[in-house]
């Protein structure tokens, strides 16, 4: 267990100020329901405060030019960064992570993507020649210039998820600053502290008072405001395609961007050649933070003559899957966050059941363990009719579904409301064909490309816009069209 001396236990952050006059909230251990930190929250009055904050702050940090802008990020950065060993201790203890991952993704690997972002930020122009046929820009004997630029959008509410929330708060917070945007930034209130801490990073790099407010609440009364208050010019959402929606409704009244990357049902499509890999592809969705991560490949396509094979190799991967301590080495699979999640699983599984589905592994909670724990499972399904196949399940619950031939698994793997990720192994040429037919914002050809230079985003109720990459960037910001004539 994490020393107590070692975790982050920071306020909500506004204006400059460091405050909180609510109701404790206490943050709990997932994996041992141990008080991890008990953090006075935010008012409803603290929400508006800080959103006419970072309304008044907007128009001196836009007119800061981008290099210095960029220069007080990266300050900000490595004021987190001198945070490191604190906020993996944090992480560990608020979501139940496993510390490696924890070590190389959700704070090492967070920092060093955002700074990536400072340098995708300066290799875009902010204003390039629009291409115009040269008749069209020689029009009575004056020659027309068309320019395109790129303006920042305003004030942004930055709401992540709880099971990567330094990493998700980085890739909102960061190109927003980039951009001349201010930005109000509300945590999960299920894992605030690592979050919380980019508060006290803001003041320590001098970023102005107003640029940057984070704040924590239990409720959603702040969340609701943030997302419909006439002075927030734009939200960026992860978390579920409910609560997506419902943001897009609160939204729509004052016409806000809003960018959304939501819940996924994904497909791993395993081709005859590459069938050999499912069960490992299995594991890794159990591995990475207990299944709950909206791209995971949940759905495994395989063809129809290997499925039994695949279901007894799969079994015995799961089988051999430590369930315990994310901080023990020694631990394969850790909690879920909360045990409204395990009993999510409990109704998923249920569900299948109830449908025909066939547990071969796995399928009960494990609440003897002392925390939020759910056994890794494995389901034999006939088709994507089963709900199973259909609804986001959000932890270590993988379905295993037959194809007859290519056709069909395409067809199975755009059976779904959602669009987030995907993914196809086998020889390059065949699966890079299927990987073009499936209906997703990212599809993966035996693994892919993960990181900050590529952008991710989804489709349908997966969600809008994107994150990372250069489209990360321009998403915050507004197109102008400027065009002149010489007098």
């Amino acid at each position: 267990m994490a020393r107590a001396s070692a975790l982050l236990s920071p306020r909500s952050y506004v204006d400059g100020v460091r405050l909180g006059s609510g109701p404790a909230l206490r943050v709990t251990d997932p994996a041992n329901l141990s008080t991890v930190a008990e953090v006075p929250t935010a008012e409803p009055a603290d929400f508006e405060r800080a959103v006419l904050a970072a309304r008044r702050a907007f128009d001196g940090w836009s007119r800061t030019p981008a290099a210095e802008r960029a220069g007080l990020v990266l300050r900000f950065l490595s004021s987190l960064e001198a945070r490191r060993r604190e906020l993996e201790d944090t992480v560990v203890a608020e979501t139940g992570a496993l510390l490696p991952s924890v070590r190389t993704l959700h704070v090492a690997g967070a920092i060093e993507q955002a700074r990536a972002a400072v340098r995708i930020h300066a290799s875009l122009p902010e204003e390039e020649h629009n291409p115009v046929p040269l008749d069209d820009l020689v029009t009575g004997g004056r020659v027309v210039t068309s320019v395109i630029g790129w303006e920042p959008l305003g004030v942004v509410a930055a709401i992540p998820a709880y099971n990567v929330p330094l990493f998700l708060a980085l890739w909102k917070v960061v190109p927003a600053l980039l951009t001349g945007n201010t930005v109000v930034l509300r945590p999960s209130p299920l894992a605030p502290l690592a979050v919380l801490a980019a508060g006290e990073a803001a003041a320590e790099a001098g970023l102005p008072p107003g640029v940057l407010n984070v704040l924590v609440e239990e409720g959603t009364a702040g969340a609701v405001l943030m997302t419909s208050a006439p002075e927030i010019d734009a939200v960026s959402f992860t978390g579920s395609s409910a609560v997506g929606a419902a943001i897009a409704a609160q939204a729509a009244p004052t016409h806000k961007r809003v960018m959304l990357e939501l819940g996924g049902k994904s497909a791993g499509v395993y081709l005859p050649d590459a069938v050999g890999r499912a069960a490992d592809g299995v594991a890794v969705v159990m591995r990475a933070m207990a299944g709950q991560g909206c791209v995971l490949q949940t759905r495994v396509l395989v063809p129809q003559e290997t499925k039994r094979r695949v279901l007894a190799e799969a079994a015995d991967r799961v089988a051999a899957l430590r369930l315990g301590d994310p901080r023990d080495p020694s631990t394969d699979v850790g909690p879920l966050i909360s045990d409204a999640q395990v009993r999510r699983c409990e109704d998923h599984v249920a569900a299948a059941r109830e449908h025909g589905g066939r547990v071969v592994a796995g399928g009960r909670a494990r609440r003897d363990l002392g925390g939020h724990f759910f056994e890794p499972t494995v389901v034999d399904l006939d088709d994507t009719a089963n709900p199973l196949a259909q609804e986001e399940t959000f932890g270590p619950v993988v379905s295993v579904i037959g194809y007859r031939d290519l056709d069909h698994a395409v067809e199975l793997a755009n059976d779904t409301v959602y669009g987030l990720s995907g993914a196809v192994f086998g020889a390059a040429d065949r699966a890079l064909a299927v990987a073009r037919r499936i209906r997703s914002g990212t599809v993966l050809v035996n693994g892919g490309y993960f990181g900050p230079f590529a952008s991710s985003g989804g489709r349908r109720h997966s969600g809008q816009w994107r994150e990372r990459g250069r489209e990360g960037i321009r998403a915050y910001q507004q197109l102008k069209h400027i065009t002149a004539t010489a007098l």
